[in-house]
């Protein structure tokens, strides 16, 4: 029996919700942590090497993130027997991905103290967030009701 189509999607809004939300809560420690004017790292140079690292890093994600959302193999069994459930696993997955770049960002707040690090690799995180969940409803608008 497949799942229900409106259960996947009201499961779907639900995911996605909450990890657009966690980049507010990661501003909300980083803004305390900027007015603490605390910070890990106090050579700009080491901050450069990891801002280089961590760009690359959010580089990788996003093609493991466009790979797992475009691509036909990917759980191909599934998809004759569950396509809901294989089009929600794609989206959990690329969405869960989305998030690294949020992490990313927080990592390199704590090390520089500065929150525009943050905000600059959540908006590609939210960005992300939104591609997916687009492709997640092109996905779903393919398959037959049920």
């Amino acid at each position: 029996m497949f799942p229900d189509k409106t259960r996947m999607v009201r499961n779907a809004n639900l995911l996605l919700l909450q990890l657009a939300i966690a980049p507010v809560m990661f501003l909300a420690v980083a803004v305390l942590l900027e007015l603490g004017g605390a910070s890990f790292a106090t050579d700009p140079r080491f901050v450069l090497q990891v801002l280089f690292v961590l760009i690359l890093l959010s580089l990788a994600v996003i093609g493991i993130t466009v790979f797992v959302q475009t691509s036909k193999s990917l759980m191909s069994g599934r998809a004759s027997y569950d396509p809901i459930g294989r089009a929600f696993q794609v989206m959990s997955l690329g969405a869960i991905l989305s998030e690294q770049h949020a992490v990313l960002g927080l990592i390199l707040t704590f090390l520089s103290g500065s929150i525009f690090y943050l905000v600059g690799f959540s908006l590609v995180a939210w960005t992300s967030l939104w591609w997916v969940r687009q492709r997640f409803v092109q996905s779903l608008g393919t398959l037959p009701n049920t």
